[in-house]
């Protein structure tokens, strides 16, 4: 009965969006965190195919870049993003507080996992997210099970990872490895001599090439790569919700909702298999959440807390320098990487 009352939903809202929009010469604009241009491709896609006669824009951006454009946006009263979808679960929180978020509640909202959602509709999340371990499927003697297994002497000069200092979710599995093995972990990893580079999607694309032989914080692998994820069996990865909410300003408030709506229906949250963010959805798999060595939940109070952020982000330069290189979405070498090249 949900889903076709959901879908039943998705018409009403899509026939609104379409009467919002016809005319305009307008598009619904959404504004997502990450780190990779054709990160939400599939998310668009999924959209356009379903509510072809609403035309949309993702622009995918650093979250620490786009929260800082939206706050500029919303003291000057005009407002770019019609929703957002961010890693900073911290802001939505602090917006919800400043009175600027458009609450809304589609029919399929009581299903998101309450941990994610504000109960009074003000946010919520559309996907989970998690960064894992992974090793190059050849070079390699021993297969590791955990990410202080890959910090051997096999992997010296050969870690390709994400600048810790760079990126709060990383960030936040060196503060849970800082809290199980102390400053060793940090001495050990530093000794190897690791490889940084900015973004998360880069690193996971080069395990298994170039000599490569390890990333601490990667994503699960497809059969077809080089390298092979897995979930560790004793030291931490990190898994969340990514939030997502609509604004006061939003300017296309019917096509929002439908977007909203939509990317939270049982129809969509099915197609993410395991890391759906509901919990009427039966899967076949273990949930990514549900994992002893994860905590989906954490990193929402990680991110509250912006002093030991601070105080992190100094520790980390202090072992691993200086953050170098353009954001990975202007990057022209990383904009080829994700898109397959080499």
């Amino acid at each position: 009965m949900t889903k076709e009352l959901e879908t039943k939903e998705l018409e009403e809202l899509y026939a609104l969006a379409q009467e919002e929009l016809k005319g305009t010469g307008e598009r619904l604009t959404v504004w997502a965190g990450g780190d990779a241009v054709n990160q939400q491709d599939a998310v668009a896609e999924a959209f356009r195919t379903r509510f072809p006669e609403v035309p949309i824009d993702i622009k995918v951006e650093l979250s620490k870049i786009h929260d800082v454009k939206i706050y500029e946006e919303l003291l000057n009263g005009d407002l770019t993003p019609d929703v957002t979808m961010l890693q900073t679960s911290n802001d939505f929180e602090d917006w919800k507080k400043l009175g600027v978020l458009e609450a809304f509640k589609p029919v399929g909202f009581e299903q998101i996992r309450d941990e994610f959602k504000d109960k009074d509709g003000e946010f919520s999340a559309f996907r989970m997210f998690a960064f894992l371990p992974q090793y190059a499927k050849s070079g390699l003697d021993e297969v590791p099970e955990s990410l202080m297994d890959m910090l051997k002497s096999n992997y010296q000069d050969k870690l390709i990872l994400t600048y810790p200092h760079d990126d709060d979710a990383v960030l936040y599995v060196y503060d849970e490895m800082l809290k199980r093995h102390g400053e060793s972990f940090l001495e050990e990893l530093a000794k190897l001599n690791p490889v940084f580079i900015r973004g998360t999607a880069g690193p996971p694309l080069l395990v298994g090439k170039h000599g490569y032989l390890g990333n601490l914080t990667g994503y699960e692998t497809a059969p077809s790569q080089p390298s092979q994820s897995f979930i560790p069996k004793s030291d931490f990865f990190i898994s969340w919700g990514q939030r997502i909410a609509m604004f006061k300003l939003t300017k296309h408030k019917a096509a929002a909702r439908l977007f909203l709506a939509f990317v939270q229906s049982l129809e969509f949250q099915e197609s993410l298999g395991h890391y759906t963010v509901r919990k009427d959805i039966e899967l076949s798999e273990t949930w990514i959440g549900d994992h002893a060595t994860t905590n989906p939940f954490g990193f929402y109070e990680f991110m509250r807390d912006r002093k030991h952020i601070g105080e992190l982000r100094k520790l980390m330069q202090s072992y691993f320098g200086p953050v170098y290189g353009d954001s990975p979405v202007v990057d022209h070498r990383m904009i080829k990487l994700t898109y397959g090249g080499e």
